[in-house]
């Protein structure tokens, strides 16, 4: 019988848990975990084998998942190359892609492992608890090359996505970055800004939380992402999500300007063509 492949999963959570209860549904893979805090890793513990330091999390691995947040990405190659075998598969599962890759381009020994990735999939609750063996079954994957990463290294890496079920589509990092700043990142931007307004009203008439509804909900959820990822991605992706926050400000400026000329005939062509793309999602 083969040996099982080693995988370590660095940064146990929703997406790190999620892929070890996929991988565990399969056969041929030997699991190892890791967080940085032992309360995480007490709550790891129940889906995975969790090592009993980062070094051993790493050492003998196959593949090496990063799923922690953009700004820690780099950090943890670094910390993880000394024990990288040659055969070693390293990827991640972060939201923004140009920095990891300008980060880890700076390692050309990196570039024999580590293959940058973004799975287009996940929940407004983070944390190990809500870990779905399904949350990566059919969804896009995208895969963003360094500059020198071998096609068989990339290669590897698709295979992997597959094998959870998983839909890879390799893409140039920058639009990576430029197309989920407008589908990703400003959409979260504007939900919790939306909150903000919201709690100002309550204080000023409580009364408001009557009128909630199923829109308001639907439109905020997102809102309740983890503040410490968002805020990585707000920092290291600015430059993209200024860019569609300036064409969103100047469509929110036209309508204003609809709305106080009264230009009635205007909305329904407006709301027509707003459902007629949604419902070609």
């Amino acid at each position: 019988m083969p040996t099982p492949s080693k995988v370590a999963i660095i940064g146990v959570g929703l997406l790190g848990g999620s892929l070890a209860l996929a991988l565990r549904k399969q056969k041929g893979w030997k699991l190892a975990g890791w967080n940085h805090r032992a309360s995480s890793r007490r709550k790891a513990a129940k889906i995975l084998p969790v090592a009993p330091s980062f070094e051993k999390a790493v050492q003998g691995a196959d593949v090496i998942l990063l799923c922690s947040h953009s700004g820690s990405i780099s950090p943890v190659l670094r910390q993880a190359a000394p024990f990288l075998r040659p055969e070693t598969l390293v990827m991640d599962v972060s939201s923004v892609k140009g920095a990891v890759v300008g980060e880890a381009s700076r390692f050309p020994e990196m570039a024999r492992h580590f293959v940058p990735c973004h799975p287009m999939a996940g929940k407004e609750k983070s944390g190990v608890a809500f870990a779905d063996g399904a949350l990566y079954r059919g969804k896009i994957v995208f895969v963003t090359p360094l500059p020198r990463n071998p096609q068989g290294l990339v290669r590897r890496a698709v295979l992997f996505w597959k094998n959870v079920g998983a839909r890879p589509v390799i893409l140039d990092a920058v639009l990576h970055d430029r197309y989920v700043a407008l589908t990703s990142h400003l959409p979260h931007l504007l939900a919790s800004a939306m909150m903000h307004l919201y709690g100002t009203e309550e204080r000023l008439s409580p009364r408001v939380v009557q009128a909630l509804g199923t829109g308001f909900r639907d439109f905020t959820r997102i809102a309740a992402g983890n503040p410490a990822m968002w805020n990585d991605i707000m920092r290291l992706n600015a430059s993209e999500i200024t860019s569609s926050l300036s064409k969103f400000r100047a469509l929110l400026n036209s309508l204003e300007r609809r709305l106080r000329k009264g230009d009635g005939r205007y909305w329904t062509s407006f709301f027509e063509k707003a459902r007629d793309l949604r419902e070609k999602l």
